[in-house]
């Protein structure tokens, strides 16, 4: 871990400590101590700010593409300094992923989980890929509904959590995606992710499942109300993603009434 704020250091590395996965957890807090770290010990993790003292985080990377130690390292970007130029840089390193500070450790743990799943850049960020809403907009938009997920309790790890994100993130565009989710919401997510639109659509019903069955059930009910299946007690699929891009809809001005 290299960042400057050693009380954020001291929590994640507590955190991180207890998971049997970790063997050592080494944190600096400046530029060029962290890349003489990383030099020594090459770590199989990098959680890694991009303000800092003595050696910018974009001059780490530099230095680390330059040795050739990025491509077998995991690469996560925890800053409050990200803009549309420094999403395009960062795709050039291979940087597994990246969060917006002010951010809870926990969901930066969840974050770093998911890198075992071995997803790429693009697929950590959609709006990127897509090239449609690469822009500040949709960055703040796919944290909000990254957000939204891990609040509910949706396991990051599973891969209706992509899915319905991804979903969410569509049905914001288009709205109309929402009243055709089999011919044409599933179809266009499977294209996206290489798989098939039933695979897409089993993946979602699951997420929204355990969920109800397992997540955060005083936060599901404030959102979702009375928003539910009589037949099997919770939302369907199309149910979800439409209650849940009609609030964010909502939120940016683009439904009056």
């Amino acid at each position: 871990m290299i960042d400057r704020d050693k009380g954020f250091c001291n929590e994640l590395s507590n955190l991180l400590k207890k998971e049997v996965k970790f063997d050592k957890v080494s944190m600096v807090h400046d530029g060029q101590a962290g890349l003489k770290r990383i030099v020594k010990e090459k770590p199989d993790y990098i959680i890694m700010d991009l303000i800092l003292p003595n050696l910018d985080g974009m001059s780490i990377l530099d230095e680390l593409k330059e040795e050739e130690l990025i491509k077998d390292t995991k690469i996560v970007i925890v800053t409050s300094f990200l803009n549309n130029q420094m999403f395009t840089i960062l795709r050039e390193y291979d940087v597994d992923y990246f969060m917006i500070k002010p951010v809870k450790v926990k969901y930066v743990i969840k974050r770093i989980k998911d890198l075992s799943l071995k997803y790429s850049f693009n697929d950590k960020s959609d709006f990127v890929k897509e090239g449609v809403v690469n822009n500040q907009k949709g960055n703040k938009l796919n944290l909000k509904i990254t957000n939204l997920l891990d609040e509910f309790g949706i396991p990051a790890n599973i891969r209706g959590y992509l899915y319905l994100r991804k979903a969410i993130f569509l049905s914001f565009k288009n709205q109309g995606l929402i009243t055709s989710i089999t011919k044409k919401l599933y179809p266009k997510i499977a294209t996206m992710f290489s798989t098939k639109p039933s695979r897409v659509e089993r993946a979602i019903r699951h997420a929204i499942k355990v969920a109800w069955e397992r997540g955060n059930q005083k936060k599901i009910d404030q959102y979702f109300g009375y928003c539910i299946s009589e037949t099997i007690g919770r939302p369907t699929n199309a149910q979800f993603i439409a209650k849940v891009s009609d609030n964010f809809r909502l939120q940016n001005g683009m439904i009056t009434n």
